[in-house]
């Protein structure tokens, strides 16, 4: 089993890739909630008998400072396979300026007795720039970053314009350090709206009682000519920032996220 099986959870999608309504007229900056929400984790469709059962809980946040966004991963699993169970736990947390052209980032991923360490900073040179990421963890690298790439926070707000825009697919190449492969480039395909009542959720309070799209992202490799995904996610997100359901799909197997757990983050005293 690949050590990443499910450490592709983008920081990008978890934490609410779009975040304003598709109405038509001027555009107009993401209105973002700081918030923390909390997912059950389960197996949904398993092509192969490799994998037979998926568990566990997520929490993911996003909180607005004075200089910018804290994003905050928290996931901890355990993988029944055909011979054993393999326990699992991501962690993460990223910062990034307001301007979205400075980040900061750790992970610490581990599978069973093996785990992994990134830590490092990213920069831009401004808005649809290139720049560089620097890794201090595990080892000194560089990662050159393409013009027009973005960070999670800044693909947000660039998503959320092209969706007010009427755009119904946009693609854009993002860089979270969840992983230490460098950037990827990401294609969105953008459904309808949905009104709260068009759709089954829990009485989980006013920031799940928002209206949301269904919205699918393919994560490709940066100038990747395959047309087939490395994975996919499937999202309803709501026009707060709140990711109200997930699925997440690998290929071979498919992770249902369920969000159990929502509570607004006070604002910052600036």
């Amino acid at each position: 089993m690949e050590f990443n099986t499910l450490r592709g959870i983008r920081l990008g999608v978890a934490l609410g890739l779009l975040a304003a309504g598709f109405a038509s007229g001027p555009l107009a900056a993401a209105d973002l909630v700081s918030h923390r929400a909390y997912y059950s984790l389960k197996l949904a469709a398993a092509e192969s008998g490799h994998i037979v059962d998926v568990r566990g809980v997520t929490r993911m946040s996003l909180e607005k400072t004075c200089e910018g966004w804290i994003l905050g991963h928290e996931m901890s699993t355990e993988m029944d396979t055909s011979r054993t169970t393999i326990k699992q736990v991501t962690r993460f947390t990223g910062w990034e300026s307001r301007d979205g052209n400075s980040y900061s980032f750790a992970a610490r991923n581990k599978l069973g007795r093996n785990s992994e360490t990134f830590k490092g900073r990213g920069t831009l040179e401004g808005a649809g720039k290139g720049g560089a990421v620097t890794y201090s963890r595990p080892t000194d690298k560089t990662h050159t970053l393409p013009p027009g790439t973005m960070f999670p926070v800044g693909h947000l707000d660039w998503l959320v314009d092209q969706a007010m825009a009427g755009a119904r697919q946009a693609t854009r190449i993002i860089f979270d350090g969840n992983d230490g492969k460098g950037p990827r480039q990401v294609v969105a395909f953008i459904g309808p709206r949905v009104a709260p009542g068009e759709r089954q959720s829990k009485d989980l309070g006013p920031l799940a009682e928002r209206p949301g799209w269904s919205v699918r992202l393919a994560f490709y490799p940066v100038d990747s000519m395959v047309s087939v995904p490395e994975y996919e996610v499937q999202v309803v997100q709501l026009d707060n920032g709140v990711a109200d359901a997930m699925v997440l799909d690998f290929g071979s197997f498919k992770v249902n996220l369920s969000l159990e757990k929502v509570e607004a983050l006070p604002p910052p005293v600036c």
